[in-house]
């Protein structure tokens, strides 16, 4: 949950809703909010189910979040909808915290090997010494993440809220 202390903060916040609406009227819904409100919030409902939420261009930065909610018929009744809903980076950053990972692990791996065949040659181990930094990189993207969200919460705040607002989610129920 966002802004929630009980829990320690996540890279990929989660939440659901339960709403007393069926599934084609919360797409209805989120479409002309979204039309209505152009300048604060973008994004796109797909005829699948699928919305992604996101600010506007003029306040968007590389750490804005995107929000997406996939809208499910509930199983508790037909006019009934379940929201279930995950903050992330933009898709573009998201690959971009991939290929950090990825490049950090064959760096180890690459050390490690290097490292190995030199111990085997008789040689000095140089190689061996340079992959801890691989872990520490892993540290610093995973930290990044954090900071991230940080410095986004105020827009995750409300792009939570703008869909909460559109589908008529009550504010007094304690949100998962």
């Amino acid at each position: 949950m966002v802004g929630s202390s009980e829990r320690r903060p996540t890279p990929r916040p989660r939440f659901e809703h339960e709403v007393d609406l069926p599934r084609d009227e919360v797409l209805a819904r989120l479409r002309s909010a979204l039309h209505a409100n152009k300048d604060r919030i973008q994004g796109m409902v797909l005829p699948t189910g699928r919305v992604e939420l996101t600010v506007s261009d003029a306040e968007r930065h590389v750490w804005s979040p995107q929000l997406t909610v996939d809208v499910e018929d509930s199983v508790v009744g037909d006019m009934r909808s379940r929201l279930r809903a995950r903050f992330g980076p933009h898709p573009h950053v998201w690959t971009l915290y991939v290929a950090l990972y990825a490049l950090s692990i064959l760096f180890a791996i690459a050390c490690a090997v290097i490292g190995l065949s030199q111990l085997t040659l008789g040689m000095k181990p140089w190689a061996l010494y340079w992959a801890p930094l691989s872990f520490v990189a892993v540290g610093l993207i995973y930290g990044a993440s954090y900071v991230g969200q940080g410095l986004g919460s105020a827009q995750m705040y409300a792009v939570r809220a703008f869909l909460e607002e559109a589908v008529g989610v009550d504010q007094n129920v304690k949100l998962s």
